[in-house]
């Protein structure tokens, strides 16, 4: 029968004709959004054979094991006395509105309220590298970094030798890289690190069901950018490693936020590094015993700053990062600052950016005025245009500049800052972490920063994209297609 229907019909009739229903009873049943099933689907369509290889490299969920461990730290969900002072310290007599944000992080993450924190922020890559650089030739007992760009030029090799360095005086070095983020990385980079006794870790396709040399998790990347220098000092926000954030390269200067951390959450940021280390380490069935007593330390209240830590995946059960910036955004009373590299919101942020916008709260959004990745550029240019209908007023960056920053605040109160973009990569694929910060002061500092850099932006109206010439209005048209799967 099957032979008479091949003989009939042809054979690569037939052999289509199996592709296409083999092809849509998989993506069906991996039940994805409907939005992201239909763009797939389209994408079968269009490019048939080499569109299911896609598929199978950047559309499905190879994830089987987390990147976990088990290491604790206490997150009760109830309040302590301690913590309500706390709270009422930082943020005056508005703090019972961001209790039910609170318990949020608290389950979703499971992250404490760390109290009695000190943050230094830096707005630019010299900033960061210069206090970076500094701490880690300072460093004593441990060094342990968690970066998804590493790159072998002027300021990664002096990296590379500072911690060379530091290892021959006998600090203990780890080093988390992303394998796709870091694939330019030369070996003989990674080959002098370990010769002098830097433990190298690379996040890489190692929790594959499919062939052990074919990378069919191209598409999750470990996007974090964490340092703690002798379990004390901790480093988070936007920045890697590589010349183009001190503002050497063709997008040229390069405004970014990070954040320098001591106090309590040094213990957040920590357990972060050794659940993502030790996952990779027991997959390439190496064991190695973390000793919670050498890198949890009681830690000394350095500052006033509450801060929590969100953190999500891909195997995730809740888009963490995705949940806090919702809740900050619909508890917002006067106003929404963001900056994000990148703006392809899901359906609950967009929506909820449109309700607050309408309801009176000031929204403004910056984002580059040039582009760095040309369909996610695009795509995110329909979301601004969009929104800018519901009163969000959207500001391009400077052209001759590029801004990389990721932060939400809200209310001149709290505010968020971290590795994650406002785009669905960052909630749903990539490894991302975000600290969310109670604190007026410090939020208060980084709303200056942006207002600042308001005043060298362009105010985007609708007519903007109205008078777009007709092939910038179709490529973000098209681009915008494919924005579920960026």
């Amino acid at each position: 029968m099957a032979f008479a229907i091949i003989f009939k019909f042809g054979f690569w009739t037939f052999f289509v004709l199996i592709y296409a229903v083999v092809a849509t009873t998989v993506i069906i049943l991996e039940r994805k959004r409907p939005e992201k099933t239909i763009s797939w689907l389209l994408i079968f369509a269009v490019i048939p054979l080499i569109g299911f290889v896609i598929y199978l490299f950047f559309g499905r969920n190879w994830k089987r094991r987390k990147l976990t461990s088990d290491i604790y730290l206490n997150s009760n969900t109830t309040l302590s006395q301690e913590e309500k002072e706390w709270l009422k310290k930082v943020l005056g007599e508005n703090d019972i509105q961001y209790l039910q944000l609170i318990n949020l992080l608290k389950r979703n993450s499971k992250s404490p309220l760390f109290l009695g924190n000190d943050i230094e922020i830096f707005k630019n890559g010299k900033e960061k590298f210069s206090s970076f650089f500094k701490e880690i030739e300072n460093a004593k007992e441990s060094i342990n970094l968690e970066y998804y760009i590493v790159k072998d030029d002027e300021t990664g090799k002096k990296l590379k030798d500072l911690l060379i360095k530091k290892a021959k005086e006998g600090v203990e070095i780890k080093f988390i890289m992303d394998k796709i983020g870091s694939g330019r990385l030369k070996k003989n980079y990674i080959k002098q690190l370990k010769n002098a006794g830097v433990e190298i870790a690379f996040y890489s396709y190692f929790l594959s069901p499919l062939l052990k040399f074919v990378n069919t998790q191209v598409n999750y990347r470990n996007h974090r950018k964490i340092a703690i220098i002798d379990s004390k000092i901790g480093f988070i926000g936007g920045i890697n490693i590589g010349n183009e954030y001190i503002g050497k390269s063709n997008l040229g200067y390069w405004r970014d936020l990070h954040l320098k951390v001591r106090g309590e959450a040094v213990n957040g940021l920590q357990k972060i590094f050794f659940e993502d280390y030790q996952t990779i380490v027991k997959a390439a069935r190496k064991k190695e015993k973390i000793d919670p007593g050498k890198y949890f330390k009681k830690q000394e209240r350095k500052g006033d700053s509450l801060i929590q830590i969100a953190v999500s995946g891909p195997e995730s059960e809740n888009s963490s990062i995705m949940q806090m910036i919702h809740k900050m955004i619909t508890i917002a009373k006067n106003h929404i600052y963001i900056s994000t590299p990148y703006f392809v919101p899901n359906d609950s942020i967009l929506s909820a950016l449109k309700i607050a916008a309408l309801s009176g709260v000031k929204v403004k959004i910056l984002f580059p005025g040039k582009m760095d990745h040309f369909l996610v550029y695009f795509a995110s240019r329909t979301y601004l245009e969009e929104i800018i209908k519901y009163g969000v007023e959207v500001y391009f960056y400077k052209k001759d500049r590029f801004i990389h920053s990721k932060f939400v605040s809200i209310d001149g109160l709290i505010s968020t800052v971290g590795t994650a973009n406002i785009d669905i990569r960052s909630f749903e694929l990539n490894y991302e972490a975000n600290l969310l910060i109670y604190d007026r002061e410090k939020t208060k500092q980084i709303e200056d920063i942006f207002l600042e850099d308001l005043k060298i932006s362009s105010h985007i109206s609708q007519d903007y994209f109205n008078n777009q010439p007709f092939p910038i209005k179709f490529t973000e048209a098209f681009s915008r297609i494919f924005s579920n799967l960026l």
